[in-house]
């Protein structure tokens, strides 16, 4: 898989009611998901079943995302704000 070559179905679950939010998890999508460990890619998807208006507070900071492997991964995402 290349680095911009993402999963069957995986483009469509990065559509989100917020233009921001699509980008945000897009670029992550593209720059990581190919090289990611399978555990940061179960949290990425994982991600992507929780609510937009939280993800996009955690992601801004304004609240704080759960524990473990989704903390990390908003961590990470925050750099494709």
């Amino acid at each position: 898989m290349s680095e911009t070559e993402l999963p069957r179905g995986l483009r469509w679950r990065l559509r989100r009611g917020m233009k921001e939010l699509d980008l945000v998890l897009t670029r992550w999508a593209e720059a990581c998901y190919a090289n990611a460990p399978d555990s940061e890619r179960a949290a990425f998807d994982a991600l992507l079943a929780c609510e937009d208006p939280d993800i996009w507070s955690w992601l801004m900071g304004y609240r704080e995302p759960p524990e473990g492997a989704t903390r990390d991964l908003v961590e990470q995402l925050r750099r494709y704000r």
